[in-house]
Order: C-alpha cells, then structure tokens, then sequence
C-alpha cells in the first residue's frame, strides 16, 4: 500500500467532524463516488439511499464520539459506556443521563440536525462492490457478522490522532477496535501495531493479555488495524493509577531478549540517529541528541523492549490479569522507560504537575523499582534523559506531520528542561 494520497493526509484534524467524515464515509458534497456524508438534515442525493446515521456526541462543534443512530439502542449506549473520556464528575453525570437516553431511543429522536451525520449509498452500486466503498459493510465482513454497527472515537486531538472504530453487536457486547491511520506518522504507526500483535501472538504472554490480531491493511485511502476487544474496566482509583504492574512492565521488556552495552554503540542508539536524520528536527532536539551521546555515550546500558505508551488508561487490570492495548509504539529500547513513562504520565495528569515537577516526584520512586527490572538504579540519570528525548521526538514528528492541534504543555516543558541542561553544561 502506498501512504494516503496528500488529499487526505493534509486535512488537519482541527477540521474536526467534516475532518471524519471525509475520512471514513466520503465527500459531503458528492464527489462522483458511490457513497456521500450528509450533515444537518440535508436532502439525500438523487438516486442514492440511506445505509446509515451517526449521532455526534457531545456536539458537531466539539466531536469525541459518533455512535449508531438507526440501529439498536443497545449498542449506540454501549458505545457512550465504553468510551472514557469523560474524568470529571461532572463530565461523568453527563454521560450517564446520555447513556440513559440512548438505551431508551430518546437522545436519537430529540438530538439536532446538526449533530446527525448521515451517509448514503448509490442505489446502483451492487451488493458485492459495497464493502470497497462502505466501511461498514468492509468491517463485518473482517468480523464475519452481517449484523455488526459501528461507533467512531475521535477524542481530543493529540499527537497520533486517528478515528477508532467500534464494532458492535445489537446487544451491546463489543466485538472489536478497528483504527484507521490516514497519513504518513498514523500509517507507520498501526503497521507497526499489527506486527508487534503478530508477534505477541507467537509468544502467549504470561503477566498480560493483548488483543487479537483480526486483520491489517489498505482499505481505500486509509491503512487499517483490527483487533479482537479486550474486557472492559472504568478508570482505575487512584491508587492503582499510581500503582505500575511491574510483572507486566518486567515480562514486555524481555519478551524478545535483554542484553546491555554502551549506549553510543547500541542498534537503539543508531535508531536514534537514523530518526533525526530522516525529519526535519528542531534545533532543541539536534542539541539533546549530541548533547546526550557526549555526556552519557559511554554509559553501559541495560535494553530490552517497551510499549511505548504503558498508561493506566491502555490498560484494564481486573483480578490478577491485566490487558493491555494500544501497542503502536512497542519497539526495542531501554529497559526501564514503560515505568518511567507509566509513572511521568499518570503524574502529568492526574496531579497536574509540569514536566519538571513530574521528573522529581517520579525520581523518588524509580530506583527501587528499577532493580525490579534488573536495571541498575545507577541508570536512573541517563534513562530520564533518553525518556525525555522520545518525547521530543514525537512532539517535532508530530508537528512535523502536521497533526499538532494545539500547543502541548508537556512539550513546552521538556523542550524547556532540555535548553536549560544544556546551557547549564
């Protein structure tokens, strides 16, 4: 598959909801093509039929979610309960009375025009050529149920943003997670997901479960994920959230080989040079990288392998098992940095701290559990730094893709901690 052509992958995903709809159901305004996306009540074109409705929650002005609006009741509340954005009580209350009416088919009938998206097929497109043009009826047929409706998770804008598809019974029960990569970073990113799922599943995991590979591929313009779902779990209490599953992070950080060595000659390291060279990185990021190799290149390093994104909220830890999704970043690295991510993450967040507050608190807890892993505390210092700069390369990749929505706090802090290392130097 070649990467999506640039009239897709240049549309910012500010555009937010006409962003989606070009994405996943085709031109609002009929382009020629055999499925159109309507909003706002307008008039279905000449000769094309209703397949199916979204309702955008919590409104078209600010889109997270789209859940089936024609379908079962069921399965459009099951799409508003598995969906957690919602943090604050307040945000909380909201969704449940949403929930409530969605079970009971009020919200579908009382909802504005303009938070309904409806999509239209032409009524001489055969029976056979509509799972290339219609995502739906692709989806059930990966799944192998002709009854299956979808919900759409766009979220805030972040870094990796792409639409997340929910697959879902009549009855509610979710039957998958489909992501739907639309540019160069988003594609790199779920081809990547479906190896390391691939992998996994050679490997049978002792400490975790991750989800099923269903399939991977090109659908159109777009590069598709699907996965098996994985039980559901609210936001966990505090804390668990401050509580990181060591046997997990331990277990994904052998799972294909440790070894150490001096960190100017590691394949990692290599990898860090071939990254820069292959953006167009801020001067802040060229600095950190020939900063870190002079200070620490000589270091010996312990390696293994990370998730690249182990948070309390990629994960659902019930009884003694723990599942955990979201593996698009997994790759070789420094043992060690699932944990400092697990514990700078939830600090950024749930305490609201800068990134500098976040490094010192989560400092005090590191050492101990660093020798979990095997990873010499004396490591510490260097690990922090190495934690840091992938952050900075994401944020610069990220702008570079132009998938920056907004200015990121965190990015402004590491940056900040970075010119002030090293200038103090």
């Amino acid at each position: 598959m070649t990467d999506a052509p640039s009239s897709v992958a240049a549309a910012p995903p500010s555009s937010g909801l006409d962003w989606a709809c070009r994405l996943l159901f085709g031109s609002s305004e009929g382009d020629g093509g055999p499925v159109v996306a309507r909003r706002r009540g307008q008039p279905a074109p000449a000769g094309f039929t209703l397949a199916e409705a979204y309702l955008v929650l919590p409104r078209a002005a600010d889109p997270r979610l789209l859940v089936p609006a024609l379908g079962s009741p069921q399965a459009a509340a099951a799409a508003l309960a598995r969906n957690h954005d919602a943090t604050s009580t307040k945000a909380r209350l909201v969704r449940a009375a949403l929930g409530a009416g969605l079970r009971l088919g009020l919200t579908q009938r009382l909802a504005p025009k303009s938070s309904r998206v409806e999509v239209y097929v032409d009524s001489a497109l055969p029976a056979a050529e509509r799972p290339r043009h219609l995502l739906s009826d692709h989806l059930r047929g990966l799944f192998g149920r002709p009854d299956l409706e979808l919900a759409v998770i766009l979220g805030v804008p972040r870094l990796n943003r792409k639409p997340v598809l929910q697959v879902l019974a009549p009855d509610g029960a979710v039957a998958g997670y489909v992501k739907a990569a639309w540019n160069e970073l988003t594609v790199r990113l779920v081809r990547n997901e479906a190896r390391v799922l691939a992998r996994l599943a050679t490997v049978g995991p002792a400490a975790f479960t991750p989800p099923g590979l269903v399939a991977a591929g090109p659908w159109g313009e777009l590069e598709l994920i699907a996965q098996t779902a994985l039980p559901n779990a609210e936001r966990p209490d505090a804390a668990a959230v401050f509580d990181p599953p060591m046997a997990v992070i331990a277990e994904i950080a052998g799972l294909w080989g440790r070894s150490h060595g001096r960190l100017a000659d590691s394949p990692y390291w290599a990898g860090v040079r071939a990254r820069l060279a292959a953006g167009s990185g801020s001067e802040t990021l060229r600095k950190a990288v020939d900063w870190i190799e002079h200070r620490h290149g000589d270091e010996e390093i312990a390696f293994g392998a990370w998730h690249g994104d182990f948070t309390p909220w990629n994960m659902a830890r019930l009884g003694e098992r723990t599942y955990v999704w979201d593996w698009e970043r997994a790759a070789p690295a420094p043992a060690g940095l699932d944990l400092l991510h697990f514990l700078f993450q939830t600090v950024c967040r749930f305490e609201h701290r800068t990134p500098a507050e976040a490094v010192e608190r989560c400092s005090k807890r590191t050492p101990g559990l660093l020798a979990r892993l095997e990873v010499p505390p004396a490591s510490e210092p260097v690990l922090w730094l190495l934690y840091r700069l992938e952050l900075l390369f994401r944020y610069d990749e990220a702008g570079h893709a132009g998938v920056l929505a907004r200015p990121s706090k965190i990015h402004a802090g590491i940056l900040e901690m970075f010119e002030r290392d090293i200038e103090a130097d």
